[in-house]
């Protein structure tokens, strides 16, 4: 037995090995991938519910406190510049 005979029976070995290897992995990623597609189906149900939350939260909420806000800031301002306009007659 030389030297060449037993790099090729390692070579053969490690053939062997990888190729184990490579069905196992192969095999624990179609389990995973089985395990995930509904989990990711869930997850694509609960963002579109969270979206229409949002959705609704952006018409009813946050739409009349802006018009309530941008009233109030109109109100204020005009408020001031009738009172520049009055304290520029005092003087």
């Amino acid at each position: 037995m030389d030297l060449s005979w037993w790099r090729d029976l390692v070579i053969v070995i490690w053939g062997v090995i990888t190729t184990a290897a490579v069905i196992c992995i192969c095999i624990l990623a179609c389990l995973l991938y089985k395990k995930l597609v509904p989990l990711v189906k869930d997850a694509d149900i609960v963002i579109g519910k969270v979206g229409d939350v949002v959705d609704y939260t952006k018409e009813e909420v946050i739409s009349p406190v802006v018009q309530f806000t941008s009233a109030a800031q109109g109100i204020v301002q005009g408020i001031t510049l009738i009172a520049d306009i009055f304290k520029k007659k005092e003087k």
